[in-house]
């Protein structure tokens, strides 16, 4: 009787992915099921003790800890388990391993925006990042233009650097039971006419000129509200500061992380999605909104274009006075709205994570290949 070959064997360490449920850990979690799920290599998952606990004292213990984890305890678990392959879940790796690597580098924002990131973050990842984009022997990230900023960064060849882009859960789509959206609502305490935001509140993400858009539309819309969701907000940061100087407090509503179950009622229930951001990976949160049948605004910023296609409205730019104009559009012709939709839940099904896992297998098998040639 013939002998089956034994599959991969693949490490994923996703220590550094679990940092905070953003967009990061969302993707890790969902990749690595699906790859799982193609039950063409064998998957084990590696991080170091109370990694997802350390989101709420991020101090120089953590940190010593990270380090201590990279240089010593990860090459020790990998030394021991002896992998075919080890895939780095979120940007920073090993200085040393025994198989080779796949790193998981969405972006440069860190590079791009420092002033999004703690000065303990920053140092760490100028010093571990470089190294691990240097040595992996593949690295996967999630845009064309992610994937260009990262070959300028590092001076990578092109070909070591592979798109995979994220797949949209089956928990986003329509159409969605208005019983249920009118329960969200009443359970977050939202107005039936509210425009919605999900994501950070870092200054990249430019909540600033949305607000800002959104004061520009309160004379014609009095009982439009503005939903901000996604990350916490303190008293003193710039989405304050911002609400304050255009008197607009009490139209928005501020929520923090929303559950993952919630947030298909929160996209269905608003008139439109806006999004900003002057820079991303990727940039998930429209995409959702878009699968939910909830019209996206957008401002046409890198990688967005390429990500949504024709089925956002564009902004001009990502200024307040170009995106009040696009929301403004959106809100009065019902026929562009529903034309919004119709393309918006279309080219969200572009994005699987079944698509996902194969682009990963794929990496893998070169990466494979590669190493017995």
């Amino acid at each position: 009787m013939m002998d089956v070959p034994a599959l991969p064997r693949v490490i994923w360490d996703t220590t550094f992915a679990q940092r905070e449920w953003t967009g990061t850990r969302i993707y890790t979690r969902n990749l690595y099921h699906a790859v799982a799920a193609t039950q063409r290599v064998t998957l084990q998952e590696l991080r170091r003790a109370r990694a997802s606990h350390d989101a709420p004292r991020r101090g120089a213990l953590a940190a010593a800890q990270n380090i201590l984890w990279l240089t010593r305890g990860l090459e020790r678990a990998l030394n021991a388990r002896a992998p075919d392959l080890l895939h780095v879940a979120a940007y920073v790796g090993p200085r040393r391993a025994p198989c080779p690597i796949i790193a998981n580098i969405f972006d440069i924002t860190y590079l791009a925006y420092p002033q999004d990131f703690d000065w303990k973050w920053r140092a760490y990842a100028r010093w571990v990042i470089p190294h691990t984009a240097r040595t992996a022997a593949a690295i996967v990230t999630l845009s064309e233009h992610a994937r260009g900023e990262i070959i300028r960064a590092y001076q990578l060849a092109p070909e070591r650097v592979h798109i995979v882009a994220p797949g949209i859960g089956s928990e986003f789509h329509p159409p969605i039971a208005l019983s249920a959206v009118e329960k969200s609502r009443a359970q977050y305490n939202l107005s039936a006419d509210y425009l919605l935001y999900v994501g950070a509140a870092n200054e990249r993400k430019n909540i600033s000129a949305l607000i800002a858009a959104f004061a520009r539309l309160r004379a014609d819309f009095p009982r439009l509200t503005f939903v901000l969701a996604g990350h916490p907000f303190s008293s003193r940061d710039k989405v304050t500061q911002a609400l304050r100087a255009h008197a607009v407090e009490n139209a928005v509503t501020r929520l923090a992380y929303v559950p993952q179950a919630d947030l298909p009622l929160l996209y269905a229930g608003a008139r439109a999605f806006v999004y900003a951001s002057k820079l991303e990976g990727f940039g998930m949160p429209p995409v959702e909104a878009m699968a939910c049948g909830t019209p996206v605004v957008a401002a046409p910023n890198p990688p967005l274009p390429d990500v949504l296609g024709a089925a956002a409205y564009w902004a001009d730019d990502d200024s307040p006075a170009a995106l009040a104009r696009a929301i403004r559009r959106v809100l009065t012709d019902e026929t562009l709205a529903q034309t919004l939709r119709a393309r918006g839940i279309a080219r969200a099904q572009m994005y699987t994570w079944q698509d996902a896992a194969r682009k990963t297998i794929q990496v893998y098998e070169n990466v494979l290949q590669n190493k017995t040639s």
